[in-house]
């Protein structure tokens, strides 16, 4: 019964998230797919974090890319999320939750909100850092920036990583078995450090291209309506692998500090 219920909600939600267009229809399949298993298997402990995380984005999203249209040129996906964003930022929970469905260990449930945590931070980071125009720099040696560009951080960016991990940390902190306390800081630094995480990436071996038009460094290979000329970075880490990098960053961060602290 719980699992049906749970596939009934993965469904309403992928539907639904279609209809308003927070979603393709390759990202509405992955999303009912991935949903299903979570909400099924976790219920309502487990489909709270991640349904915050995904509905409060989505919204930004849409408010942002109405307030700061330009930053859209930068940006390899945006607005619409396929199943390749939806896989990079929820995968690893629907690995996890099938791992703690097999072993009731509440340390999953911690490395799942951490790395929700991490991807959160770093996905708020951009909406709220690029609301508006506002200094920008580069995460290694902090010279100016155009907004939006990989690698980027911002002071308004750093506070909406800040407000994302704070987000995550109060959607599961009803279901914590530790102090709230430890919780906290655990749950927090595994967002923020994934989200600078996330920036260090960008800035040194995400795919970028430079457009020969408007001589831009973008994550567009088509860019002004022509091939854009590869700049730096590999091929293969787009902006989805950098976010699964993130996530997973999230995790090792909870997985270390259980090592040295012994929680």
């Amino acid at each position: 019964m719980d699992f049906t219920i749970g596939v009934i909600l993965a469904f309403a939600v992928a539907y639904i998230s279609y209809r308003v267009r927070f979603l393709s229809s390759s990202g509405a399949i992955a999303t009912f797919l991935l949903a299903s298993v979570i909400s099924g298997l976790g219920g309502i402990k487990w489909s709270v974090p991640i349904l915050t995380f995904f509905i409060l984005s989505s919204i930004l999203s849409k408010l942002r890319k109405r307030r700061n249209a330009a930053v859209e040129f930068f940006f390899e996906k945006s607005g619409v999320r396929d199943h390749f964003q939806v896989l990079a930022n929820g995968g690893l929970g629907g690995v996890l939750i099938i791992l703690y469905s097999i072993q009731q260990c509440e340390l999953y449930y911690l490395i799942y909100l951490a790395s929700l945590s991490a991807v959160c931070a770093d996905t708020w980071a951009t909406e709220i850092g690029t609301w508006k125009k506002n200094n920008t720099y580069n995460i290694l040696n902090l010279q100016t920036i155009e907004q939006g560009s990989s690698g980027g951080i911002s002071i308004i960016g750093s506070m909406g990583a800040l407000a994302g991990s704070i987000t995550i940390t109060l959607s599961g902190i009803v279901w914590i078995e530790i102090s709230y306390i430890q919780y906290v800081i655990l749950i927090l630094s595994a967002g923020l450090l994934g989200s600078f995480f996330d920036s260090i990436l960008g800035a040194t071996v995400q795919e970028q291209y430079k457009c020969s038009v408007c001589k831009k460094v973008t994550e567009k290979q088509i860019h002004c309506g022509i091939q854009a000329d590869h700049f730096k970075g590999y091929s293969w880490i787009n902006n989805d692998m950098v976010n699964f990098f993130s996530g997973l960053s999230g995790a090792l961060i909870i997985i270390i500090l259980k090592n040295i602290t012994r929680f």
